[in-house]
Formats: structure tokens, sequence, C-alpha cells
């Protein structure tokens, strides 16, 4: 009796072993790492160099309150300028994809011009600035 309590319950635990296992194996890969369903990892994944390691939180708090409307940007059709709109806010591949469409940059030159542009006029103004270099940003 007491042989059929042990073989009992090694084969639960091998059953439930082999299920756990099995559900590992066949699960389907769901790719959360991010970083193949990134837009911008994905418009950029053919580069010679890396993406750029771009840290939010770090803008935010060195921009202040002015800082989202630096990057942050919608069409006003009526004035047909760009502007910011608090509560608007989307990433840049919302908008800006792989390649250009009509006035809209595409998204590497809306960032080269956006980043570079801004961490050179902060450097020429003496100011705290960001890396103004290809491999200070695309680090390999």
């Amino acid at each position: 009796m007491k042989d059929n309590i042990n073989i009992s319950g090694i084969i639960i635990i091998c059953s439930i072993f082999i299920c756990m296992l099995s559900t590992t194996l066949f699960a389907q890969n769901d790719k959360s790492d991010n970083k193949t369903q990134d837009p911008m990892l994905a418009i950029f994944s053919n580069q010679k160099r890396p993406a750029a390691d771009f840290d939010h939180s770090l803008h935010e708090d060195s921009l202040g309150e002015t800082g989202c409307a630096k990057c942050h940007h919608i069409l006003d059709a009526d004035k047909n300028t760009l502007v910011y709109s608090e509560g608007e806010e989307a990433a840049c591949y919302d908008c800006h994809s792989s390649k250009p469409d009509g006035n809209v940059l595409a998204l590497r030159e809306a960032n080269h011009a956006s980043c570079t542009q801004c961490h050179r006029t902060l450097k020429k103004e003496r100011k705290p600035a960001g890396p103004t270099t290809c491999g200070e940003c695309h680090k390999k």
C-alpha cells in the first residue's frame, strides 16, 4: 500500500512537471522583450550603428515644463504650423515613418534634426547638453 502511495505521488509530481515543461516549450513566443515590437527599432534595424539609447525621464527632468513641446508637436492645420498640445503627446513614430511623406520628415531625419539641433544649440549657449556626434548616441 505504501509503495502504491509513493508511486502515485511520483506519477503526480512527474505529471505536474511535464505539464509545466510542455507549456514552456510549446508556448507561443510573445516577443515581449519590446525590441521586436518597438517601431523605432524596426525602422532602424538595418543601420550600420545601433539605435540611440534615449532616456525620456532625463529629458523630462532637464527640460522642465516647456520640455515636452520641444519634441511633442502636432500639426495645426489652420495655421499650417507645428504646435504643442498638452494631452495629445504621441511617440515620434506615430507621425513619422521610415520614409518621408509630403512635409512630414522620415523618423530618422526627424530624430536627427530635433535631437542634434537641440544639443548643438545648448552647447553654443554653454549649457549642459547631450551628445552631438554619431558615436556618442549610437554606441557600438
